[in-house]
């Protein structure tokens, strides 16, 4: 009735750790040009959500660098890196909370005519994709607690043969 769940190899973890990191830099780029359009367009209303853009914006750039990075050195330091990307993901996840509570067309009043209402799908999409951005992250979270440590993989022992002496037998170097 009952069937005994099995741990995914090494192999599946770490390929899934890669694509989960390169998805947040990915998601992160994405954010982050949307909420730069927003930024720049700062004088064109009279009340702006300046500090949400703000803190989205600066956690979109951390997760592009964060995510380039551990592509390649995500087994160095899994746990840290697990603790990391669970502030990730509260960040994330409270960034959305900020953008959802804005309501476009009450704030926005001069935008429709000015810009367009091509702003209102722009903010629905950095809606969409900080809320991504904040699943990846706790999914990746519980990736980085599977995966091996890289010191634990390479430590093999290394014998060294002494340069003058009686005996010829190897020794084990610590």
């Amino acid at each position: 009735m009952f069937e005994k769940v099995t741990k995914p190899s090494e192999t599946v973890v770490r390929n899934v750790s890669r694509f989960l990191y390169q998805a947040e830099a990915l998601f992160g780029g994405i954010i982050l040009g949307i909420v730069s359009w927003y930024l720049s367009h700062w004088q064109d209303t009279e009340r702006y959500p300046g500090a949400r853009l703000c803190f989205t914006e600066i956690f979109a750039g951390f997760a592009i660098i964060y995510g380039s990075i551990l592509i390649w050195t995500y087994n160095w330091f899994p746990y840290l890196f697990a603790v990391i990307n669970f502030i990730f993901s509260l960040a994330f996840f409270s960034a959305f909370g900020a953008l959802i509570e804005w309501d476009c067309d009450k704030n926005w009043v001069g935008w429709k005519a000015n810009i367009g209402g091509s702003y209102k799908a722009c903010w629905k999409a950095t809606e969409a994709f900080t809320f991504i951005a904040a699943f990846f992250f706790l999914v990746s979270t519980v990736f980085a607690c599977m995966t091996t440590s890289a010191t634990t993989e390479h430590h093999m022992p290394m014998y060294h043969r002494k340069a003058s002496g009686t005996s010829s037998t190897p020794e084990t170097q610590v």
